[in-house]
């Protein structure tokens, strides 16, 4: 299958979904944009080896990530509870489960769960084969 096969399916799919589509199928829109939390622009890795990561994240309440960085600008769908992203700068901002976002880029920041019920999110890494998703 050519490239822009792999790309036109997907999207005649959602397109007869917002038309009233299969009958027991719905799409629902959770995220469109194209600026990071922090305003910068979206940038994806120019490389001949892609790599699409998702990763399940589950915080307990009260716990943190090791502060970090990505050099590219992940989506998060927030699935349960509030996730708070904190900036050096000590700027936050909180997500409530159903929000989705792409995350800053070469910005260090710590995601927190200062809830008192536990914080599960989903991840998604546009990036590169070879190449870390995260600087700590």
């Amino acid at each position: 299958m050519d490239k822009s096969a792999q790309y036109l399916i997907p999207l005649v799919l959602l397109a007869s979904a917002d038309a009233g589509g299969a009958e027991g199928f719905r799409a629902t829109e959770v995220m469109k944009g194209a600026v990071t939390i922090r305003g910068q622009s979206i940038r994806y890795p120019a490389t001949a080896n892609p790599e699409v990561t998702a990763m399940l994240v589950e915080l307990a309440p009260g716990g943190a990530s090791d502060r970090h960085q990505h050099p590219i600008p992940p989506y998060i769908q927030v699935l349960q509870g509030t996730l708070t992203v904190e900036f050096d700068d000590g700027s936050r901002q909180s997500f409530e489960a159903g929000r989705g976002f792409l995350e800053a880029v070469d910005t260090w920041h710590t995601a927190r769960n200062l809830g008192e019920d536990p914080v599960k999110f989903l991840v998604v890494f546009m990036g590169e084969q070879g190449k870390s998703n995260f600087m700590r």
